[in-house]
């Protein structure tokens, strides 16, 4: 009758880890001959603690895939791309004449797309080879794009033209056909899914106003008019609850529930508002002054003023870096883009790209 066996415990120091390890006492019974031996069960302890110390060692040695930025040069005719963990220009994209505006990821990565605001069509770019490889027309005058998160539709906001109508296209990109149209007020400019995907909401840059649409059934849901001209930037808070709308020439940033479409109050800024874009820990909220130059960052727990940046040549977008360190912000007429620390809310540096930067777009990973 054998002996029970009994367990031991073993202690790493290395990695901080128990192992319990149970030992039975030797059998009486002899091995059959040619029996092969078993592996100790403790060898087989120490040779998983090895390997996972051997994972663990790597991927702590390997480093940080670097982000990639592309920032739209309209007068250069280009894209410069931009690695943001050193801040240098590692690639330009000719994108060939029309003066390219926006630019937008596909949420694949593969691709980038652009707006060209002469040639009114616009560019498809492969973000592996840094080549454009077509060019396409979706509406009349498309001035801005955006993907369903499921990456399924583009999202074009079309001026009116001789062709077309202030309107939301909707393009199925596998079908490669237009498979709705939502008429909205004039110029939509801007637009901002919501955290579940079934609505998306579009500025009007010169009715001053917000549309909420419905995904699925293509129609208006909401609307709200706060009469700001000249109205563009659109955030939204990480649990979808607040949407931070910029009111353009009310110098104002309206703060919006949700839940209602209705505005929560109005914060005040020194200017006339473009963009708006909040930190990835959403504390603080970045709107570009562009006429005067100023980049104002606001306390969104206060909504009060807790920075002004100066800048040098009409400030337009704001892009945050994946580490949440950096912000990133084309300077239209300077033919730069400006590295803001987050942490001290100053310019660190800048970085020369093409002519007339306005579009950028960080490339998911």
């Amino acid at each position: 009758m054998s002996t029970p066996s009994s367990p031991e415990t073993r202690y790493d120091s290395c990695c901080g880890v128990r192992h319990l390890i149970w030992r039975s006492p030797r059998s009486r019974r002899r091995r059959p001959e040619g029996a092969g031996r078993s592996r100790p069960v403790r060898s087989r302890s120490r040779s998983l603690s090895s390997l996972l110390l051997v994972v663990v060692g790597l991927l702590a040695a390997a480093p940080a895939t670097a982000a990639t930025l592309f920032i739209s040069n309209t007068k250069g005719e280009s894209i410069s791309v931009i690695d943001t963990t050193t801040f240098e220009v590692t690639a330009t994209i000719p994108l060939g004449k029309g003066k390219p505006n926006r630019v937008v990821f596909h949420p694949d990565g593969k691709t980038a797309w652009v707006v060209y605001d002469k040639s009114h069509d616009l560019g498809v770019v492969d973000a592996d080879a840094h080549k454009l490889i077509k060019r396409v027309k979706i509406g009349g005058n498309p001035y801005n794009l955006n993907f369903t998160p499921d990456g399924r539709h583009l999202l074009v906001l079309d001026w009116s033209s001789d062709t077309s109508n202030d309107e939301v296209i909707f393009y199925d990109l596998q079908a490669e056909k237009v498979d709705g149209r939502v008429e909205v007020s004039t110029w939509p400019a801007h637009s901002v899914f919501s955290r579940d995907a079934r609505r998306v909401y579009v500025s009007g840059e010169t009715a001053g106003d917000l549309t909420v649409i419905d995904v699925e059934k293509r129609e208006v849901v909401g609307h709200y008019v706060h009469g700001g001209g000249d109205a563009m930037g659109l955030a939204l808070t990480a649990d979808g609850k607040t949407l931070y709308a910029a009111a353009g020439e009310n110098k104002t940033i309206v703060k919006i529930d949700t839940a209602t479409n209705k505005p929560l109050g109005a914060i005040a800024l020194p200017g006339v508002v473009h963009e708006a874009t909040l930190t990835l820990d959403g504390r603080y909220l970045y709107t570009t002054l562009r006429k005067a130059n100023k980049l104002v960052v606001v306390d969104t727990a206060t909504d009060k003023i807790a920075a002004v940046i100066p800048q040098k040549g009409y400030p337009d977008l704001v892009t945050m870096e994946p580490t949440g360190r950096y912000a990133l912000v084309t300077n239209r007429w300077a033919d730069l883009v400006a590295v803001i620390d987050l942490k001290t809310h100053t310019q660190i540096r800048t970085i020369a790209v093409g002519k007339a930067p306005h579009g950028m777009a960080l490339r998911p990973r």
